[in-house]
Formats: structure tokens, C-alpha cells, sequence
């Protein structure tokens, strides 16, 4: 890991806690049923309602000890009962809808008796209409007609009941979909904004050895088939419980040879779905790998586009892509024909089921022999009728077999994402979080470093026995050069990691005592490769601050000596930076992270490398600015810089030589600026 990647995301603990905003909640009652708890007896609580936002906000951090970060199975060792444990997964984010869901099911009852009205009319147009013969009591009761209606008397009112049925059963329809839809969608955003939540709570030891490429395809991809795992194991078998159960019963009542050929297709199906359930995994795991490959691809080349034109490599790197691209292309192909076959087969299979139910059906008819528990004869519209009913038990279990095959890419996915969030569970905790009873942090002396020994691997030691202490209203300096681990120190502080041995103290009580997004909050950092965000000048400034005036905005600006600067853009604070920052110089993009910091007005400012990319005059102005903001409030405030720069250390007031070897020495104001001269080190 480089020096500055220990502390890189500190920008974006700059608002700590961690707050998830659902502005879809205009109420409390809207909030609790669109905000899905993750973590059961660890649920977050909803702290308080922002009425000018709109938004319900979650001022506890994240409970990653929730369903998303449960044990599952890895891709590779995923099996068929591991499919159907999705559906426990996902119960978290449906339970906000379970009344919805509910009603879902009820609702499609209708569709369910819809379809045998559909058998009786077919029955009418067949028996009645076309040979004659006489209404049944329910039939003529159904059609408001006499048993002894002519026959063009019954046709014309079957057209009328059934046109009648269509038109109603069209806007049901449509509205069953959209309502179905909606909860699917609904179910999915929650997933997605918890799963943003806890992709972000993830240790940065996972961030600095898995790639954007891959983790953004796993955000995206891998986690889109929510709505497949809600509609495949939930409700589909809900809509074709009900309709395979009323044909099902048609059949045992007029036809018990065709409801014993369908009582014997259904289970061909499943066996059929379990053989190839195996095969259809590994080939989706293949395709999924190998296309998060071919993202991460496009994701590094546009990252280091400005490298790549450098050098000249838009071509190799095109060449590469390509070669990425059709080795996913492959994958992909394989997976898919893999399930085509299998399709074709449940197809074939119900095919000759339906080519069975057909000819029992007719000769049935021709000899007129009867069937089921009524024991009539098979006149040509109750031919019409069971064949129908056989046809939907059969696309019901057809259509339930042909999702358990998407749904095995769809668990491949969702085992990925499983994978990666849970792996800052795996091991030893970078950082122990001790939260109950935890005092608040007060700064009112020093923060000092008792003998602090860390390293990111075992025996590889970065820091060995670091002892030094900061005091309020001082600027202290931490002097050397580069690789002698002081970004580290900032990333000890931030709690990013905790130290192997030694501590680090606030006014003498550690600071693993107190609540880690509580301390956090105490601290600004100002980084040396500074991340800015897309969008406005204003926003950046006022990331760790969204509530900032614009007089506190004004102060920041001048004190990191970005005033003029901003007085020449044409549209001020208001002015687009450019995907991350890229309209700016470096020692700009370098001022506003130290603005931006110093704006957070936290007791605790961290500034790496402030000057590394400023002039002798501009690094001059900087430093002033520090002073300044210091003298504010000399009582509430400390600052603590790294810097391989002598000439800006001159300016602090305790001044922390580092080498591998340690701390050195130590100078301080009344001598420093005598010793250190302009030179680096």
C-alpha cells in the first residue's frame, strides 16, 4: 500500500457518522416502512427527521452484523439448497412489504378462478353451441339465459359475458403487473442502498487489495437479480399455487388419467432442474468472473487515462480489452447455451407429457368412455377444457423450472456479493470498536503516541516504539522523508487500524475507549493526493460541513490562501471542477483539501504533505492561514502536519524529526527556525 492509500478514504469519513439518507420518506410512517434494518436485535435507530430534506436520517453507522454480511457459501462451493436460503437473505428488505406482498397473493386469487370461467365458456362454445346440447344449471345461471336457449341466443351471450370478462380482466391485468413491479423495485432499492452502505464499512485493508472494477460490477451486476430471487422463490410459486391447484382439481374431477399424467410431469421437471443446477453455476461463474474482468479493464484505463496517453498505450490497452472482452464473450456464450439446453429439454419434457395428455384425451373422446370423479363422458368441449387445465399445471411447474435455471446465475451473483462483504468479518478485526459505556472524547492538553510498533504484515515492522505528544494550540510537525511511515501515524489516528503495540492517548485515556465514529468526528484530515468529488467548488468545500455559512466558507478560503483563486472563477463557488478535480492544478486540488478540513472545524486537524505541491510563497501563506486558524481558539484546537519539507516545518511549533530508525529529535519554536533552513529533507 503507497503512503497516502492508509488514510485515503479519510474524505469521506469527514461526516462521520456514516448517515443513510432515504429521501423517498416524506414521514416517519413513510421511513420506518422504507428503511430496512439490517441487523435484527442490532437494528440502527432512526434518530431524527431533517423536514427541510425531506429525509429521515440514520444517525447511527451501519450495522454490518446483518443479513447481507451472514455466512453464505462461497461461488464455487454454492448448491442447490443454497438457492432457495436467498430468499431467507432477502426477508430482511421484503418484511417493509410483507403487507404488500400479501395482498399481492390475494389478489391474484381472482386471476385463479378467472381461469376455470375461461374452461366453462370453452366447454359452452364446444358442447352447446357446436353439437347442441343442453345448458347445465350453472351454465344457464351463469349466462342469465333459460336451459332451453337457442343456440344463437347462447352464442351471442357467451361473447357478450366473455368480451365483458376480457375487458375487465385487461386493466386487473395490467394493474397485477405494475403492483408486482413496484414491490420488486421497491425491495430492490433498499437492497442496493444498504449494500452502498456496507460496501463503504468495509475495512480499508479489503479496498487496498480488491479492485473498483470488480467491487463496482459486484454493486451492480451481481446484485441486480433481486427482483429474479423475490419473483422465482416468492412470487411466482405464489401466482402458480393457486392456478396449478384449481386445474388440478378440474382434472381429478373430469379427468383422473390426465391429472395422474400431470401429477408424475411435475417432479420430471424439478429432478430435471436438480441434474442440471450444478453445470448451469460453474458456467455462470465463469461468465460473471470474466466479465468483472473486462470492467475492471475499462475501470483502471479511464482512471489512468492521462498515463495512458502519456505513453502511447491507447492501442495495447484497446489489444487487452479486446482479448478481455471476448474471453467474457465465451464465457458468457457458454453459460447461456448450457441453459438453452436445459430449457429446451424441461420443454421437450412437457411437450411429451402434453402429446400423452392428447391422445388419452381423444381416444377418450372417440370411444366415450369417462372420466374422473364424476364419471361423465369426454364430449369434445371438456376435451377442450382438461386439455387447457393441463396445459396451465404444466406451465406452471414449466415456468418455475425455467426460473430455478436463471435463478442459478442469479445466486452465483449474489454469492459474489456475499463474498466480499463479508471478508472484513474473516480474521482478525483491524480495529477492536468499543462502544457500550463509551465516554466521549475531550481534548483539553495533549494527544501523545506511548510507544507505538505497527506494520501491515507480519514481521514487517513500519512503525517501532513512536513516542511524541501534540499540544493544544500548537502546530506540531512530523518531519522526514518519504517511506518512514508517516501517513501511517494519520492512519493510526483515524482508527483505521490499531497499533500491534503502544498506545495512542488523549489527555492519558486511550483512544480505543471511546466511540469510533464519535472520534472521528473530533478530526479533519487534509490529504496529500486530495480525492475531490464531481461537482461544484461549494460542494467540496463543504463536504465534511454541508451546514457552513458562506462567512465560515469565506474564512476557510483565505486561511488555505485559495481566496484569489476563487475571486477569478466566473462562476465562484459555484464553479464544476471537472470529474474528480480534473480542472485543477495540483497544489489547487492540494488547498482545497486543506480548506476543506479546516472548514470541518474539528478540535483535531491532520494535514499530510500540505505543501508539497506549493511554491516557497504559496506554502508561506498556507502556513499563516494555519496560524490563524489555530489562534481562534488556542484552548480547543491542535493541528498535526507531515512534511518531508524543512521549510514547512519552520513553522511549527514542535517539530518531530522520523527516520526508520524512529523518532530522532525534537526542536521547538524559539529554535527551529534557525536549524531548519528552506531545504527538504
Amino acid at each position: 500500500m503507497s503512503a497516502t492509500a492508509e488514510i485515503l478514504c479519510a474524505a469521506y469519513l469527514q461526516r462521520y457518522p456514516l448517515r443513510l439518507e432515504l429521501c423517498v420518506a416524506k414521514s416517519q410512517r413513510e421511513f420506518r416502512k422504507n428503511y430496512c434494518f439490517l441487523g435484527g436485535s442490532g437494528a440502527a435507530m432512526l434518530d431524527f427527521y431533517e423536514p427541510g430534506n425531506g429525509c429521515f436520517v440514520m444517525g447511527e453507522g451501519i450495522i454490518t452484523d446483518g443479513p447481507i454480511s451472514a455466512p453464505f457459501a462461497d461461488p464455487p462451493q454454492l448448491r442447490s439448497r443454497d438457492i432457495f436460503r436467498l430468499l431467507s437473505r432477502a426477508w430482511p428488505f421484503i418484511k417493509p412489504y410483507r403487507r404488500d406482498v400479501v395482498k399481492l397473493f390475494v389478489l391474484l386469487l381472482p386471476g385463479a378462478a378467472a381461469g376455470l370461467f375461461g374452461l366453462v365458456l370453452i366447454r359452452i362454445f364446444f358442447d352447446v353451441i357446436g353439437n347442441g346440447q343442453p345448458l347445465t344449471d350453472y351454465e344457464a345461471w351463469l349466462l342469465r339465459l333459460p336451459l332451453n336457449a337457442t343456440r344463437h341466443t347462447v352464442l351471442a351471450r357467451t361473447c357478450l359475458v366473455g368480451g365483458a370478462a376480457a375487458l375487465a380482466g385487461l386493466p386487473y391485468a395490467l394493474f397485477m403487473f405494475g403492483y408486482a413491479v413496484w414491490i420488486l423495485q421497491k425491495i430492490s432499492n433498499l437492497f442496493r442502498v444498504n449494500l452502498y452502505a456496507q460496501l463503504q464499512e468495509l475495512s480499508l485493508s479489503f479496498h487496498s487489495k480488491h479492485k473498483i472494477g470488480d467491487a463496482i460490477f459486484r454493486m451492480f451486476q451481481d446484485s441486480a437479480g433481486i427482483p429474479q430471487v423475490i419473483n422465482g422463490l416468492l412470487i411466482q410459486p405464489l401466482h402458480a399455487l393457486p392456478v396449478a391447484v384449481a386445474n388440478f382439481i378440474w382434472l381429478i374431477i373430469f379427468n383422473d388419467a390426465m391429472a395422474l399424467i400431470a401429477f408424475i410431469l411435475i417432479p420430471a421437471e424439478f429432478v430435471l432442474a436438480w441434474i442440471f443446477s450444478s453445470p448451469l453455476r460453474a458456467a455462470f461463474l465463469r461468465a460473471r468472473e470474466a466479465t468483472a474482468l473486462a470492467t475492471t479493464r475499462v475501470e483502471e484505463t479511464l482512471a489512468s487515462i492521462k498515463a495512458v496517453k502519456a505513453f502511447g498505450r491507447e492501442q495495447h490497452e484497446a489489444a487487452a480489452y479486446a482479448a478481455d472482452n471476448w474471453a467474457a464473450l465465451l464465457a458468457e456464450r457458454k453459460a447461456r447455451m448450457r441453459l438453452v439446453f436445459y430449457q429446451l429439454l424441461s420443454t421437450l419434457l412437457r411437450g411429451l407429457g402434453y402429446l400423452a395428455v392428447v391422445y388419452i384425451g381423444a381416444r377418450q373422446l372417440v370411444t366415450g368412455h369417462g372420466g374422473g370423479l364424476t364419471g361423465s363422458a369426454i364430449s369434445l368441449g371438456l376435451f377442450q377444457g382438461t386439455v387447457l387445465a393441463f396445459s396451465r399445471i404444466t406451465g406452471s411447474s414449466h415456468g418455475l423450472a425455467r426460473a430455478w435455471g436463471s435463478l442459478q446465475d442469479v445466486g452465483v451473483g449474489f454469492a459474489r456479493v456475499f463474498q466480499i462483504l463479508r471478508q472484513h468479518r474473516d480474521g482478525r478485526p483491524e480495529t477492536l470498536d468499543r462502544r457500550k459505556g463509551a465516554p466521549r472524547p475531550l481534548l483539553r492538553r495533549t494527544l501523545a503516541f506511548d510507544a507505538v510498533s505497527f506494520g501491515y504484515m507480519p514481521g514487517v515492522t513500519v512503525l517501532s516504539g513512536i513516542a511524541f505528544e501534540a499540544h493544544i494550540g500548537e502546530l506540531t510537525a512530523i518531519l522526514g522523508p518519504s517511506g518512514t511511515g508517516k501517513s501511517t501515524l494519520f492512519g493510526l489516528l483515524l482508527r483505521f487500524f490499531d497499533p500491534l503495540g503502544g498506545r495512542i492517548l488523549i489527555d492519558g485515556r486511550d483512544i480505543r475507549d471511546f466511540d469510533m465514529d464519535t472520534w472521528r468526528r473530533m478530526i479533519a484530515v487534509g490529504l496529500q493526493d486530495n480525492p475531490l468529488m464531481t461537482g461544484t467548488l461549494r460542494t467540496n468545500l463543504t463536504y465534511g460541513r454541508p451546514d457552513a455559512s458562506s462567512e465560515d466558507i469565506r474564512i476557510a478560503l483565505e486561511q488555505a490562501g485559495l481566496s484569489e483563486f476563487v475571486e477569478s472563477l466566473p462562476s465562484g463557488l459555484d464553479t464544476l471542477l471537472g470529474e474528480k478535480g480534473a480542472r485543477l492544478s495540483t497544489g489547487q486540488a492540494q488547498r482545497i483539501g486543506v480548506a476543506r478540513a479546516l472548514l470541518r472545524d474539528a478540535p483535531i486537524l491532520l494535514l499530510d504533505e500540505p505543501s508539497s505541491a506549493l511554491d516557497i510563497a504559496n506554502e508561506a501563506r498556507l502556513m499563516r492561514g494555519l496560524q490563524s486558524w489555530l489562534a481562534e481558539r488556542p484552548e480547543q484546537r491542535l493541528a498535526i502536519m507531515t512534511t518531508h519539507r524543512r521549510s514547512a516545518a519552520r513553522w511549527a511549533d514542535r517539530v518531530y524529526m522520523i527516520s526508520r530508525d524512529g523518532l530522532a529529535e525534537q526542536t521547538c519554536r524559539r529554535s527551529n527556525r534557525a536549524v531548519m533552513g528552506t531545504e527538504s529533507v
